[in-house]
């Protein structure tokens, strides 16, 4: 099995630095083999914010794949945000909208669910694109054949009745189906500051798929009931292990629940062994 720590919602601009130190010193610690960042690295998409967003990947040592979130987008200014959205992400981030990782033992994509504008009021909402699904169909068509497959978005497919009203990703469905076509194993996602996870399928009976969403790894933007948190997700091609690894006032990140998937006929389904908290 191979380990990948999906850290989201780092929200620089309002982070806990106490957190900040030992995350990066567990990260190099542990070295996975990939550190997935799920979107909302800023708070208000203000430069002093991405530069501390890059200064904090810089001093991680494992590779890293970000795609950015609702947050990284200016919302304080209308003309930038719809004419050039994703300009400072790019400067200090990456200019790349589908950042990718491929191994022996992985393939991850990253896809940005973000947008500059929506139809909706709230246009912190996101949404997938068919030119998106595209891109997925191609990248899959070429990963390993023993890789574990995984996409990286910032909105989430999954509700959650604490946060009523805040929509999963638009267009759920039809990325779903491409990504059962695409043999996609795990959605990493965030948005939502809550820890949890679920199989999912396009349409009932349809391979099942694995979809974990991270609460906010940095910053004090809590949910009620959820602490400062990141996945640390073990994977192969027949097994899913997600421990979460939960800050403590003792001042460190502790494991607090674990979620165990194993491959079926199906897809992916809950091992008995299903964990605990």
């Amino acid at each position: 099995m191979t380990t990948v720590y999906h850290i989201s919602d780092l929200h620089f601009g309002r982070e806990r630095q106490p957190l900040v130190r030992a995350l990066i010193e567990e990260i190099n610690d542990s070295a996975p083999e990939l550190v997935a960042v799920s979107g909302d690295l800023t708070q208000s998409a203000r430069r002093r914010e991405f530069a501390a967003t890059r200064d904090f990947l810089a001093q991680l040592t494992p590779p890293v794949l970000v795609v950015p979130g609702n947050h990284d987008v200016p919302d304080w200014d209308v003309i930038r945000r719809l004419l050039r959205p994703w300009r400072r992400y790019g400067r200090y981030i990456t200019e790349d909208m589908y950042p990718s990782y491929s191994s022996p033992t992985l393939a991850v994509l990253g896809l940005n669910s973000a947008r500059r504008w929506s139809p909706h009021t709230d246009w912190s909402r996101g949404r997938l694109s068919p030119r998106q699904m595209d891109e997925v169909e191609r990248f899959f068509s070429g990963a390993e054949p023993d890789a574990a497959r995984v996409v990286v978005v910032h909105h989430p497919f999954i509700a959650h009745e604490l946060v009523i009203g805040r929509g999963v990703i638009g267009r759920k469905e039809m990325a779903l189906q491409c990504f059962g076509q695409s043999q996609v194993d795990l959605m990493l996602s965030g948005h939502l500051h809550i820890h949890h996870s679920e199989t999912m399928a396009a349409e009932a009976g349809g391979r099942t798929l694995v979809a974990a969403q991270a609460a906010t790894t940095l910053s004090d933007r809590l949910v009620a009931g959820y602490a400062n948190s990141f996945n640390a997700i073990e994977i192969d091609r027949e097994r899913i292990r997600i421990d979460i690894r939960c800050w403590l006032d003792d001042g460190g990140f502790r494991d607090c629940e674990r979620l165990q998937y194993r491959r079926s006929a199906a897809g992916w389904e809950p091992d008995p062994a299903r964990a605990h908290r």
